[in-house]
C-alpha cells in the first residue's frame, strides 16, 4: 500500500544509505503528466542519512512520483543509485 499525504501538508521524506555518498543525495517529485513539482538537495542528518521537508501541492490530488538519486565512487568508477516509490496526494480536510 502506497503512502498517502494530505494536500498542502509538510512531509519529511528520509533517505539513509549504507556507506557515505559522493554528496548530498538529490530527491524529485514528478506529477501527472511527468511535471516536475518539487527538486531538492537533502539536508544531512549524519554521513549516511539525510532529509528532505517538502509541502504537498495544495490544489492538485493525484499521484505521484518520488525519486532520490545520489552518486558514489569506489575504485575509480562512479556508480548512480536510484530510489524510487510512488506516493498520493488528497485533500481530506476542509479549510
Amino acid at each position: 500500500m502506497r503512502e498517502q499525504f494530505e494536500a498542502g501538508t509538510t512531509v519529511q521524506f528520509t533517505f539513509v544509505s549504507s556507506v557515505q555518498p559522493d554528496a548530498e543525495p538529490r530527491l524529485s517529485l514528478v506529477g501527472s503528466g511527468n511535471t516536475l513539482v518539487h527538486s531538492i538537495t537533502a539536508t544531512a542528518s549524519s554521513v549516511t542519512m539525510y532529509y528532505a521537508m517538502v509541502t504537498m501541492p495544495a490544489s492538485a490530488d493525484g499521484l505521484y512520483l518520488g525519486e532520490w538519486f545520489v552518486e558514489k565512487t569506489s575504485a575509480g568508477a562512479t556508480h548512480p543509485f536510484y530510489k524510487r516509490f510512488v506516493f498520493n496526494v488528497m485533500r481530506t480536510r476542509i479549510r
